[in-house]
């Protein structure tokens, strides 16, 4: 019975918070590692070009319905659409590109994990009022 009343209270949550949760406990996760001299520092610088570029990403998303609401412009939703890939995109290419001198692709990549939740949380975080 608790179990149940403590699954209904997680998504009750903002939905933004989650997301900040997730952030917050592996950025706790990586200074840990770090501390205890598993991992380098190219790992964190990683971590928060991935965490950057995915909060960017998502005031990017809710710009484009903000708009497409708006003005009806599919044209334009593509476009944010289109800016957003190339936003999560760009932080893996530049780990990649870079031999891991500044910036490790591991760190990047769990930096941009939050996006795995993103289909289910999506519609609370856009905010969309029914018409």
């Amino acid at each position: 019975m608790e179990l149940k009343s403590i699954y209904k209270n997680w998504f009750k949550t903002k939905p933004l918070s989650i997301v900040i949760m997730i952030a917050f406990l592996t950025g706790v996760t990586m200074i840990l590692l770090f501390a205890l001299k598993i991992i380098n520092y190219s790992w964190l610088t990683g971590w928060v070009l991935g965490i950057t570029s995915f909060l960017f990403g998502i005031f990017i998303s809710k710009k484009a319905v903000k708009l497409l609401l708006e003005n009806e412009n599919h044209f334009l939703f593509y476009f944010f659409f289109l800016l957003r890939l190339g936003i999560y995109a760009t932080p893996l290419f530049i780990a990649f590109f870079n031999n891991n001198v500044i910036f490790d692709y591991c760190g990047v990549l769990i930096g941009l994990s939050p996006i795995l939740l993103l289909p289910f949380i999506n519609h609370k975080i856009q905010n969309i009022n029914v018409y």
